[in-house]
């Protein structure tokens, strides 16, 4: 299986609602094998890039499988954000970070980095209930994140697709059988326990 493959089941997942930008942006590197390394000039500083991965991981969290961290998510997002994204989404996005930032510090008078794991959860929650508001494409039918989607849609939108593309995220995760030499239309969900793709 190859990303451009995992891009579709992503889109799915997400109820395609991937923005144009970032499909363009994987389907364009989905037979590079660097397509998932963060850029060899760093775009975050060391606070960001540690927030950014806080964040991935408590949105895919490890459990009986891998989390975000392991599937090497926020390097992925660093690469879309930094090569890919365009400016008012670059912008969208850091200034997303520092509002976490600043709600960390007013709430629990520390970093968002510092803070416990029931605190960052408090942060990301607040970040959700932020975007609440945003109504999306103005074009009916069009799920597709506009540029200037809040902070907490897009970084939901990286983490998911990021995941769901890796080798972890598709192979531990969606458990993808690449031979499964036969098909069963009638597999009952409780005997595999997760979604199976094939």
């Amino acid at each position: 299986m190859n990303r451009r493959e995992l891009i579709k089941i992503a889109a799915v997942l997400l109820g395609g609602s991937l923005s144009s930008t970032i499909s363009s942006a994987v389907i364009a590197n989905a037979d590079n094998a660097n397509s998932t390394r963060a850029p060899q000039n760093p775009f975050f500083d060391a606070d960001a890039r540690k927030s950014v991965a806080i964040l991935a991981e408590l949105i895919i969290p490890k459990t009986d499988t891998p989390g975000a961290i392991e599937a090497g998510v926020p390097d992925f997002i660093e690469l879309i954000v930094s090569e890919w994204y365009t400016d008012l989404e670059r912008q969208v996005f850091l200034t997303g970070l520092a509002d976490i930032e600043d709600y960390s510090k007013k709430a629990f008078g520390k970093s968002f980095r510092l803070c416990d794991r029931k605190e960052q959860t408090a942060a990301l929650t607040w970040s959700e209930k932020q975007s609440k508001s945003h109504r999306g494409s103005s074009r009916p039918g069009d799920n597709t994140l506009s540029e200037d989607a809040p902070f907490f849609l897009k970084m939901k939108e990286l983490t998911v697709l990021g995941y769901y593309t890796s080798e972890i995220g598709a192979t531990q995760e969606l458990i993808y059988n690449p031979m499964p030499m036969k098909y069963d239309g009638d597999i009952n969900f409780a005997d595999v326990g997760r979604q199976w793709s094939s």
